[in-house]
Parts: C-alpha cells; structure tokens; sequence
C-alpha cells in the first residue's frame, strides 16, 4: 500500500456549536483523539492537523506526540480549502497519497477507512447513497498543485475540473456524511451511533458519601437541609426533597445519632405555629459537604483525563 498520509481540518470557530468541537466527549475520548487514533489503526502516517481557534487547547488535548499542526492564523476570515492548503504544503513531500477530512465527522467507520484506503487511484471519494462524502484521498503530486487552482468551489470543485478521474467509493456508512455543527446535530450523531452499537461517550460519575460509624450523609440529605433552611418546615423540606415526611425525620435522626449533635432545631409559635430551621453545626455541614463535592469533582475530571480521555481503544493497543 502506498504510503498515505492525513490532513485534518480543525482551524473553524465552532460557532454554531457553542462548544469547541474537537473537544467533545465521543466514544471512548474525544471527537479529536477519536479521529487520530482511527487514522492511526489503518497505517495513515504523518497526521498533520491544521488548527486555528482555540489551538493551545487542541493540542493539549491530543495525547499523541508525533502528530504535526499548522497553524491559519487567518482561520476567522478564510475557507476550509485554505487550510487544507496549509496542510499539504506541510507533508506532500512526506508520503505519495493525503487523505483529507474535516475533524468534526468521528463517526466513520474502520472499515470504511479501510475501503478507500485499499483503492489504488489518483482520487478517491467516499460516497453514500450517491452523495458525496469524506474523507477523500489524492495523490501527492496532485495535492502540490492544488495551490494553483483559482476557480470557485473549494476543493470539490479543484477535484472535479482536474483531468484525474475521481473514483467514488460507495460506502454503507452515513458517518461519511454526518458532520457536527451545532448542539443538535452533536446529540443527534452520539444517539445514532449508539443505536447502531458504536458506544456512548464516557464521562466520570460521582456519588460523595459521608460516613461516621455508618454512612449517614448524602446527596439526598444535602438537599433535605438545604430545604428546611429554606422552607422553615421539615414537612415543606420533605415535599420538596421528594421524599415522605417519615423517611425524612429518619434521615434527620440518623444524622444526629452518627455526629452526636442536632443539626435542626424546632420551634414553636408565631403565625405558622412553630417549625424547624437549621442549627449553626447544620449549616456547617451542608456548607462544607457542598465543598467538599465541588473539590472532588474538580480532582476527578483531572484524573479521569489523565487515565480515559485518550481512550481506551487506542491505536497502541494493536
């Protein structure tokens, strides 16, 4: 097989998106590392990804240390031809085929890289349904001319007023064609590929317990104090924690038996003819409880990218 390199497109805004795309959690990492290390898996060497927006924290974010950017700094005000200029220049020379694809379409196939991979042509186009798709693969002395092209339409257009023919590859895989722009299409895209058995994004789920002899204290039991500050009224407090008014004077009482002190009091008279309100150990509890969350979720994003957000099916496991 001749020796292919890649060219990937990741220098756009994300505007629409409202979120950096490259970072999104998809599959087993991110929608970038996800395509790396697919590209990876098949051979494809160099990867050079052309960035713009954002690029310190693309490159962060990338747990490969061989991958090669090129930076448009003109990235707000340029096309994505432009930068796939950019990207040729850097590694023509390097490799006899470039294969080409915007960053934001994780979803593709192995085996539909794999398909266009093993097609011996001087363009090759990937197509679904007769719709044509990415990624697309050119031969390097044609990707060194593409600089000279001055017509209208970008790269399709530069490919198919050439004299090289282009071999469409129809493909069974819609993923050469469903890129992410905005917050639908992104949610839409992970729910379809699950659905056809690819997997569901991983993401870090907590539950923080606090325990004295027995675990005593938790999400629930959070919110109960919290609402009985609010409220004034352990039964109102219940209501809103969603929970019977036995299981939260339970609760309450299981609280105070393991730290041996109360942490509500109640009170009568007055209008409402008495209530319950919160003691000042109570509402140190909840304050540092609330704390103390915020910090272990904080310390678990970072661990958790340290060991999952470069995936677990990556290209160093073959």
């Amino acid at each position: 097989m001749k020796k292919t390199g890649a060219v990937i497109v990741a220098a756009g805004l994300s505007s629409r998106m409202k979120a950096f795309k490259p970072a999104l959690p998809f599959g087993d990492s991110t929608v970038a590392n996800h395509v790396i290390n697919k590209l990876k898996k098949i051979g494809i060497d160099p990867i050079c990804i052309v960035v713009g927006h954002k690029s310190k924290e693309l490159k962060d974010g990338i747990y490969y240390r061989d991958i090669r950017y090129v930076k448009n700094k003109d990235y707000s005000s340029t096309q994505m031809f432009d930068s796939v200029l950019l990207g040729i220049d850097d590694i023509y020379s390097m490799c006899e085929r470039i294969l080409i694809m915007p960053i934001d379409l994780p979803a593709i196939l192995d085996s539909t890289l794999e398909k266009i991979l093993s097609v011996d042509a001087g363009m090759v186009r990937t197509s679904f349904k007769g719709q044509a798709g990415h990624p697309i693969i050119i031969s390097a002395d044609f990707a060194k001319t593409l600089k000279n092209y001055r017509g209208e339409g970008g790269l399709r257009a530069a490919m198919e007023n050439s004299d090289i023919p282009i071999s469409n590859i129809e493909v069974d895989d819609e993923a050469v064609q469903f890129d992410i722009d905005t917050p639908e299409e992104y949610n839409k895209l992970i729910e379809w590929n699950y659905e056809r058995g690819e997997g569901y994004p991983l993401s870090p789920e907590l539950e923080v317990k606090l325990k004295a002899k027995e675990i005593f204290f938790d999400k629930t039991a959070f919110e109960l104090l919290n609402n009985i500050k609010e409220h004034q009224s352990l039964q109102k407090a219940c209501t809103a924690t969603n929970i019977s008014y036995s299981k939260g004077s339970k609760m309450i009482k299981e609280i105070e038996w393991e730290l041996g002190f109360a942490v509500v009091e109640k009170w009568t008279g007055g209008k409402s003819g008495g209530g319950t309100s919160i003691t000042i150990e109570g509402e140190k509890l909840i304050e540092n409880y609330q704390n103390f969350v915020t910090d272990v979720e904080e310390s678990a994003k970072e661990a958790y990218k340290k060991y999952f957000a470069k995936g677990i099916r990556t290209a160093e496991n073959k």
